[in-house]
């Protein structure tokens, strides 16, 4: 749950912004005192930054109050990218914007610049009788945060301006989606022994009496802690079999959870069960693989609708989900059941395969692509990229399984006898590579 509430705060548009800001001020307070104990003045090049009380406030001023301009030219700009792709792209894709922390950080800079310079103006007394000495370590400093934030605001316009364009926002989703199956995916050399645990399992809840838990709430599944579980499963000798998965929605008294038991079951039992399934109002892709293949299928889906047809941004969603396709094809997926400390299998997932992902990008875009030959061509030519990486068996299965149903629907739909031998061509190439590399593969 902790790394679920670090995620929330890191797309949260304030946190990071804030603890920069916080920093800077707290960096002022001790440059100050700093300047207080050390005498500087007498230093090579100190007496460039003796300009009197008068002259360095009005230097702080006029900074400061630049810089608080700077801060909301940039917001502004921030709203106006978010604005144009959430109605380019679809609004679930916001999530990768305001997860980026590059944009943040120059927000934080800006505005700690600001107050930094405001914690200095505090300081410095103008009255004609005072003696006090001008803190130039802490002004020069606030010139080194002014420039800084100039050369902030630069990047952030260039970063801006590259980011907002279909092909980066398409990269960049496409590569936070690699990032996710590298975390939750196992080596295809590492042992699942699935059918093992599994038949451990159906032995353990052989003849045991199960009660359901009930969701008391409406939501996405956002997280599941699954260890938790089993070291409750574990301290209360049951065993637990999930009926939902992260991404899922629940309704409310919908059942979430079997409980597998050899004594009764409390009240207090199933709540502390409840509290390890979190519920939100959106789906993300934390431990949700399924989420970030649906973005980049949205961005495609949306570019195929009568009222864009773009074929060339639906072209390129098709290319990266292809590269975490075959990604995916080198993987072993988790298994579906946890043994506890003592190596009893306690808790049984409802686990998302190979088969799950290939179905999620597959079937909406062969739906969706019955009139588009690029595009049904191009989806072709993908399944015979990932089935010369893929190696396993019943993965190169589920893949040819959807290129003979693209070619049924093409049979359908394309009456020109030109468009529909094209398509023809690229099924027999695609047919080839799945026999050719059947031989040799892993079960």
């Amino acid at each position: 749950m902790l790394k679920l509430f670090w995620e929330k705060l890191l797309i949260t548009i304030w946190f990071v912004p804030a603890v920069i800001a916080t920093g800077l001020v707290m960096t002022a307070i001790a440059l100050l005192s700093f300047d207080r104990y050390v005498d500087v003045h007498n230093w090579p090049g100190a007496d460039v930054l003796q300009i009197g009380t008068s002259g360095t406030r009005q230097l702080l001023a006029v900074t400061a109050s630049a810089i608080i301009s700077v801060t909301g030219v940039v917001f502004s700009i921030s709203v106006v990218a978010l604005t144009l792709a959430a109605n380019q792209f679809g609004s679930k894709i916001l999530y990768n914007f305001l997860r980026d922390t590059k944009t943040k950080i120059v927000l934080g800079l800006l505005v700690g610049s600001f107050l930094y310079g405001l914690a200095l103006l505090s300081f410095i007394d103008t009255h004609a009788t005072s003696s006090q000495q001008i803190p130039i370590i802490s002004v020069a400093v606030n010139l080194l945060l002014t420039v800084l934030s100039i050369i902030g605001l630069i990047y952030f316009i260039h970063y801006i301006s590259t980011t907002i364009q279909a092909d980066q926002i398409i990269s960049l989703i496409g590569e936070e989606l690699n990032e996710a199956i590298e975390e939750s995916l196992l080596d295809l050399d590492e042992q699942c022994m699935t059918d093992f645990l599994k038949q451990r399992w159906d032995i353990a809840v052989h003849a045991m009496p199960s009660e359901t838990v009930l969701a008391t709430g409406s939501g996405y599944v956002e997280f599941v802690d699954v260890d938790k579980l089993n070291k409750i499963a574990e301290s209360e000798n049951q065993h637990l079999e999930l009926l939902l998965r992260p991404g899922d929605f629940v309704i409310e008294h919908s059942p979430i959870l079997r409980i597998y038991y050899d004594e009764e079951i409390s009240e207090a039992c199933n709540d502390k069960l409840r509290l390890c399934i979190s519920l939100g109002r959106k789906r993300t892709p934390f431990s949700d693989i399924e989420f970030a293949i649906m973005q980049l299928l949205q961005i495609a889906l949306r570019a195929l609708s009568p009222g864009i047809n773009d074929s060339l941004t639906a072209i390129a969603c098709i290319d990266w989900l292809s590269a975490s396709l075959g990604r995916m094809a080198n993987k072993n997926f988790p298994p579906e059941y946890l043994e506890d400390s003592n190596g009893v299998v306690r808790v049984k997932k409802r686990g998302f395969c190979f088969t799950d992902a290939v179905d999620t990008m597959f079937h909406p875009l062969r739906q969706n692509v019955t009139t588009n030959e690029m595009v049904m061509i191009h989806l072709l030519e993908t399944i015979s990229r990932i089935l010369q990486v893929s190696r396993k068996s019943q993965y190169s299965d589920a893949l040819f399984n959807h290129a003979e149903l693209i070619i049924k629907s093409s049979k359908e739909h394309f009456r020109n006898s030109s468009d529909a031998e094209e398509i023809a061509k690229r099924f027999e190439k695609c047919q080839a590579i799945y026999k050719n590399t059947k031989t040799g593969l892993v079960g």
